[in-house]
């Protein structure tokens, strides 16, 4: 009996110390309370222990019955005791916390959400510590750990099917933490004990080579470090990614002609193939004749047939690699529209067999034995080039000429205008050096290439500004529709997982680089996977100093996000305005976090979080500190 009483004394005397105030005042889920006068010291104690009190950022149950209801302190504040003054006493002020509902507890676990309202003058009560860890305790089987609880340093973890079969966004301006915070996440991930994944990929996509060292996150992972200023790795991709999709994007097309030009092209790309590479060039030689002969007798000759003619230079020079033009004269002659024919001058010592008159050479219907000779020449020294072709035929090679020979015979046939589609083959051969240094065209893919490899990282850092943009936009583009693919014809459970760093550089709603539709198409492509692609198994991961220049609709998108300290109003409001999960205390909070913290909220929390993200070891970290302009600049003596 002496210990049962003691027991039940226990119970009322913690019950009696817990008590802090009583409900005063209900509106939907905010609640104010008006604290015991006795308990409003900083800190409490209690059979020798030190409790915090309650304030703002902290948790209070109330009791209702045999509920206790949980709500988050937003704000306190204290007013005039009116009684006092009424009784002309020295002036006393009663504090007051205002709560928002989260949760409640049911059999002795939290549970988020809104079950029942108190009543007035219903009991508060602080919540010990046991019960604070069940306001970040979770119900998954396999967790991580995130950090730990800026307040009540509580270990804070997530789910990992609700953190990372979800998008996430990492946010926060320079030197607030996001890039550890990005690599702790996988890092956990991929280090977790029992942990197989053997049906996922991770790709990364670094634009400033901060992920790229051999041991950042894990030492078990691919780097790809990609340059278009010298030659580094290049990026194994499959023949089948060069598709019309493929150059569209790499060569910026617009959708209505220059798109079309593109899959004309590509067709016309397997005609030129046969059986060897020597049949393939002697096949590249007949139509480049044949090209060549509807050139010569179009009739009524105007600029398209001048047009057409250079371009058929351009492509010969480029394929076969021609350095001096003087000595292929046969090939690279000039011709001119000359009294409604095409002509070139005659010279005498070089233009045996012909038929000129007045010092020029004409062709055309009435002058078919020119034309004959002309043709003749120009085969025969065709005939030496591929003889003296060396090397293999590459698909940018072939797909260069496929360009350039498709573009002659749209114009000669009326099909495209010159001045609508050449951008097109006038960016390839601008892009055609970075493309070489880039891409290794061939029959497997990167994630082929490296199947025992779940990460791969792909640094941009030595990429110039334009390909920067075009390179993830067509990684992620192609591996999606891959993935997408695979799933419905097979229904494989496999998961995709691509991270983009400092990813307002690609999902920029405003660009002054481009036209608008290519822009909107770029934004597209993210939109559709950030909407669409939980059901495929595919999930991003978006890290951002600058939140305010990536699109509302990717970042409303978002399902669990790690905001860092911001201190721009835009990207303050872009949070406010797209994240629908975050309290008014997390949010003004956001601007005054120290290094490392961050408030974590979504659905993989069951309430928004002050975390402190622990620092990984050195080698693991991501190459992102800050330079020490003290040791730089100072004697360390001094």
């Amino acid at each position: 009996m002496n210990t049962e009483h003691a027991t039940v004394e226990d119970m009322l005397q913690t019950k009696a110390f817990s008590k802090i105030g009583v409900v005063v005042e209900v509106e939907g889920k905010r609640i104010l309370i008006k604290v015991d006068n006795q308990k409003n010291l900083s800190n409490l104690f209690f059979k020798g222990e030190i409790f915090r009190n309650v304030g703002t950022s902290s948790y209070i149950k109330v009791k209702k019955d045999f509920l206790y209801i949980v709500g988050k302190v937003n704000k306190e504040f204290i007013k005039e005791n009116i009684k006092s003054r009424l009784e002309s006493h020295p002036v006393i002020y009663d504090r007051f916390v205002e709560l928002s509902i989260i949760g409640y507890f049911e059999n002795g676990k939290f549970v988020r959400g809104m079950k029942e309202i108190p009543f007035l003058y219903n009991e508060a009560f602080l919540m010990s510590e046991n019960e604070v860890k069940k306001v970040f305790q979770l119900t998954s089987r396999q967790s991580i750990e995130i950090g730990k609880s800026l307040f009540e340093e509580v270990r804070v973890e997530a789910g990992v099917t609700q953190l990372f079969a979800s998008h996430i966004g990492i946010f926060g301006n320079t030197g607030s933490g996001k890039s550890n915070t990005l690599a702790r996440l996988y890092h956990n991930l991929l280090s977790s004990d029992g942990i197989n994944l053997g049906k996922s990929k991770i790709i990364i996509l670094d634009f400033n080579g901060e992920y790229s060292n051999e041991n950042t996150i894990t030492i078990d992972k691919y780097n790809i470090i990609l340059s278009t200023r010298t030659q580094r790795d290049k990026l194994k991709i499959k023949k089948d990614w060069l598709d019309d999709e493929f150059w569209g994007i790499m060569l910026q097309a617009t959708e209505r002609t220059q798109k079309p030009y593109i899959k004309r092209a590509l067709i016309y790309q397997e005609s030129l193939l046969k059986g060897s590479q020597e049949d393939t060039l002697n096949n590249i030689v007949d139509i480049l004749t044949e090209q060549l002969k509807v050139i010569l007798n179009n009739g009524g000759v105007s600029n398209k047939e001048i047009d057409a003619f250079n371009l058929l230079k351009l492509c010969i020079k480029d394929f076969f690699d021609i350095q001096n033009e003087i000595e292929y004269r046969e090939i690279f002659r000039y011709y001119t529209a000359h009294n409604n024919d095409l002509s070139r001058q005659f010279y005498a010592q070089n233009d045996s067999g012909y038929s000129p008159w007045n010092t020029r050479i004409y062709f055309g219907s009435n002058n078919q034995a020119n034309c004959e000779r002309e043709l003749q020449l120009f085969k025969n020294k065709l005939v030496e080039l591929k003889d003296g072709f060396q090397g293999a035929i590459t698909e940018l090679k072939l797909f260069e000429l496929a360009l350039g020979l498709r573009l002659a015979k749209d114009v000669i046939s009326n099909i495209a205008q010159f001045d609508h589609v050449s951008p097109v083959l006038h960016r390839f051969q601008k892009r055609k050096r970075e493309l070489e240094k880039i891409f290794d065209v061939g029959t497997s893919d990167f994630f082929e290439a490296n199947p025992a490899k779940t990460l791969i990282s792909i640094s941009l850092k030595d990429v110039n500004t334009e390909m920067k943009k075009l390179i993830p936009l067509l990684i992620t583009k192609k591996v999606y529709d891959d993935h997408k693919d695979k799933h419905n014809e097979d229904g494989i459970d496999k998961t995709l997982h691509i991270v983009i760093d400092e990813a307002h550089n690609i999902l920029s709603e405003e660009s002054f680089r481009e036209s608008e539709s290519w822009k909107d198409y770029r934004l597209e492509v993210f939109e559709e996977i950030i909407k669409e692609g939980r059901k495929f198994g595919v999930f991003l991961t978006l890290s951002s100093q600058r939140p305010s220049d990536i699109s509302n609709t990717i970042i409303s998108q978002l399902h669990n996000v790690f905001i860092h300290r911001l201190i721009n109003n835009n990207d303050l409001q872009t949070i406010s305005r797209t994240i629908s999960f975050l309290d008014k205390v997390s949010f003004d909070s956001l601007s005054i976090l120290p290094p490392g913290a961050c408030v974590f909220t979504g659905t993989a929390t069951e309430t928004p979080i002050a975390v402190q993200i622990p620092l990984l070891k050195k080698e693991l970290q991501p190459t992102s500190e800050t330079i020490n302009l003290e040791g730089l600049w100072f004697n360390s003596e001094t």
